[in-house]
């Protein structure tokens, strides 16, 4: 699903509360294949990888605003295998 999609059908939730919209993603999880584990890692590394986008990729700015120690975030990262990437040059 492109990044386009996925923007479209984010602001169809719009009106929907975070617990609404995670009650309709728990159940397409709970009907899906998947295995719990692989349902809450996939969850952890969509997020990650959301809050990173928002503070432009620095876990120190993003460990302050999610109140989750930057070393715990990096040990995070590379469990789940997100790349770091890196900053653009000024």
């Amino acid at each position: 699903m492109t990044d386009k999609k996925t923007q479209e059908l984010a602001e169809q939730f719009e009106d929907l509360t975070i617990k609404k919209q995670m009650k309709i993603l728990a159940y397409k999880a709970a009907n899906s294949k998947l295995y719990f584990k692989e349902i809450l890692e996939e969850f952890e590394k969509t997020l990650l990888q959301a809050i990173l986008e928002k503070y432009d990729n620095n876990k120190l700015k993003m460990s302050i605003g999610i109140k989750l120690h930057r070393n715990t975030i990096t040990k995070k990262m590379k469990k789940l295998k997100i790349k770091e990437k890196k900053k653009k040059s000024k």
